[in-house]
């Protein structure tokens, strides 16, 4: 199916209403970058999950390379056991600073499966990342002001990670103008009874 086509296809379905606007004009103008071999949304947010993951996938490896270093280093360094160390036994420390290093090495590895995925597709982790500065240019100019939230409303998705699809960012723009029109309701409601 011609790219051109189903950028068109995707424009015809885009969100109507505030901020809408600017992803539909977007997805028309990217009809001729289509063609010449960038991204439209869907494929955007196909490869975004595909990019995550990558990310999540490298990090049972990583955490299994950090608890082994772990292990290693801190089984390798004597003890004594009449000693204690801040009032902990040594193994315990030792057994619990192997396990933080496991903790550490599972937190570093979306990292290294961003790199991973960056190394291994070069040419779409480019555009993907020009994709992705345009998509979070519109997530920061559609979101609702944080200063309306509250217990009873509170902030959805300020940064638009769980958006996955347009029909999800769809959604997330009438949770945004939910949200934003139930806190200008509660502020003319207070207004409007101090006076």
């Amino acid at each position: 199916m011609n790219r051109a086509l189903v950028v068109s296809r995707v424009a015809a379905r885009a969100p109507r209403g505030v901020g809408a606007r600017q992803l539909t004009r977007t997805s028309t103008t990217t009809a001729a970058a289509a063609a010449d071999g960038g991204l439209n949304w869907d494929e955007f947010f196909r490869l975004r999950k595909q990019r995550r993951l990558w990310e999540r996938l490298a990090s049972l490896p990583c955490a299994m390379l950090g608890l082994g270093a772990g292990s290693a280093v801190f089984a390798s360094l004597p003890v004594n056991p009449q000693q204690t160390f801040l009032g902990i036994d040594p193994l315990v420390l030792f057994g619990g600073s192997a396990l933080f290093c496991g903790v550490l090495g599972f937190a570093v590895g979306p990292s290294v499966g961003r790199v991973w995925y960056r190394v291994a597709s070069k040419d779409v982790s480019r555009m993907l990342d020009a994709k992705e500065a345009e998509f979070f240019s519109h997530v920061r100019a559609n979101r609702s002001d944080p200063s309306f939230s509250s217990a009873s409303n509170p902030l959805p998705d300020f940064y638009g990670e769980k958006i996955d699809s347009l029909h999800a960012y769809r959604k997330w723009l009438r949770k945004q103008r939910d949200h934003e029109r139930k806190g200008t309701f509660k502020l003319g409601a207070k207004r409007g009874g101090s006076k």
